[in-house]
């Protein structure tokens, strides 16, 4: 019993079944990463990041109106059932306070190379009319001492700051081999019927009979004498089958204890059985032709597709991400709360390389850039190469409302630019005593 998929691998006689041939597709080629070639500040280029660093300016964070407030308070409270118009209306803001919280984002958009071989089925005369004569492409490549670096040709992405991936054949690096699968013959061995082209008739399990069953007349006989498929030393293992194969010419195999096993042995048909009796696909041989090379023995080769040559290349593949990184500074307002609204960008740059912030009015903003900026570098050393990098500052206007409604006091919030409300405690009900 297969405890994978709990199905029998015996048949309804008792007799194995045929171990299934699968032809399994090759794994796709792994890639190995190519460390891109190290890029150097010009002087011109450090002192143009300098000035641009110098010239960084900052907006102001608006602040939220109370009429804004007011609105955004009876938008919550009638969503959560809270209190009515009226009592808002009536509702008294004892003091606000306006704060912000800042949100500081790096995105570094990175390439990353990497090679791969790969193949596929090619005649000579395809490989001459596409990319010329073969032998002199291998006297080129030999005394160029190899293909150009990955890295040498343009790749341009279709977005910036968007993750994506191009496969392409690397330029220059086709090459016309022998399938090393078929030692250039263009067939294979045929490993289900070990290359002899027959095997066990499945209408007849193997007996030759049109009733699958081994008649008495046959295997009881004194010159046959044996089971059909009890000695399995003459087939091969996994068939559930025992075959003759005549050395004489023009004479099909057959297996033991069947009806042309009897005929082959004494001579004339077996006592009480008919031409109507034999297995009408087998012909009371019980074995057929095999399924998976037609009989042939060998199959064609799934590599090279019979032609015996493939065509070598080099994939090359590459891939565009972007690394991220973000701060929130304290708020009282909670940060989950805080992704599902916006804020305002106060400041934003975008430029192959970001210098980290140094007069941000927060210390804590100037602290985070400077380290973000260096984990991004050091990432991307001996593995990616940095395209762009842009950094922006959202600020999150936040008023907290002290408020008073008869002899009940209590605080809520309202941030963002969608002026969301967050009350962090509910007021109490009225209960009859």
């Amino acid at each position: 019993m297969d405890r994978r998929g709990g199905k029998s691998d015996k048949n309804n006689d008792g007799s194995e079944l045929p171990p299934e041939t699968v032809e399994e597709s090759p794994p796709p080629p792994s890639f190995n990463v190519v460390a891109p070639p190290t890029q150097e500040k010009s002087e011109e280029q450090e002192r143009q990041a300098d000035e641009i660093a110098k010239g960084r300016k900052f907006a102001n964070v608006p602040e939220i109106g109370e009429a804004d407030l007011r609105n955004a308070l009876l938008i919550e409270a009638k969503r959560r059932k809270y209190w009515g118009t009226k009592a808002i209306n009536k509702m008294i803001f004892e003091d606000i306070e306006h704060t912000a919280c800042h949100h500081y984002i790096l995105d570094s958009f990175t390439e990353t190379r990497s090679t791969a071989e790969g193949s596929e089925a090619y005649t000579i005369g395809q490989f001459v009319e596409n990319h010329g004569d073969p032998l002199m492409m291998q006297i080129g490549a030999s005394t160029s001492q190899g293909f150009s670096n990955p890295w040498d040709y343009d790749v341009l992405p279709d977005i910036d700051f968007k993750v994506q991936t191009k496969v392409f054949e690397l330029p220059g690096s086709s090459r016309l081999n022998a399938c090393h699968v078929c030692n250039a013959e263009g067939v294979s061995h045929c490993f289900h019927c070990r290359g002899y082209g027959t095997d066990k008739c499945g209408y007849c399990r193997g007996t030759g009979m049109k009733a699958g069953v081994a008649h008495p007349a046959v295997y009881t006989h004194p010159m046959v004498g044996t089971f059909p498929h009890a000695d399995a030393q003459r087939g091969y293992p996994g068939t559930g089958v025992a075959m003759m194969r005549p050395s004489l010419a023009n004479r099909q195999a057959y297996a033991v204890g069947t009806p042309v096993h009897f005929m082959m042995k004494a001579g004339l048909p077996p006592p009480g059985i008919g031409h109507y009796d034999l297995c009408l696909f087998c012909q009371g041989r019980g074995v057929r032709e095999c399924h998976y090379c037609k009989g042939n023995g060998k199959k064609t080769c799934t590599v090279c597709g019979g032609h015996g040559s493939v065509r070598a290349f080099t994939k090359l593949k590459v891939f565009f991400t972007v690394e991220h990184s973000e701060y929130y500074t304290p708020a009282e307002v909670p940060e989950r709360l805080l992704r599902m609204g916006t804020g305002n960008v106060i400041f934003q740059e975008t430029l192959p390389y970001v210098l980290p912030l140094k007069k941000f009015s927060i210390k804590e903003i100037n602290e985070v850039s400077r380290k973000f900026c260096a984990q991004h570098l050091q990432k991307s050393l001996g593995s990616c190469r940095v395209i762009k990098q842009r950094h922006y500052v959202e600020a999150f206007p936040i008023a907290k409302v002290h408020y008073k409604l008869d002899s009940k006091s209590g605080v809520f919030y309202v941030y963002g630019n969608e002026r969301l409300c967050y009350i962090p405690k509910a007021p109490s009900k009225c209960s009859l005593m």
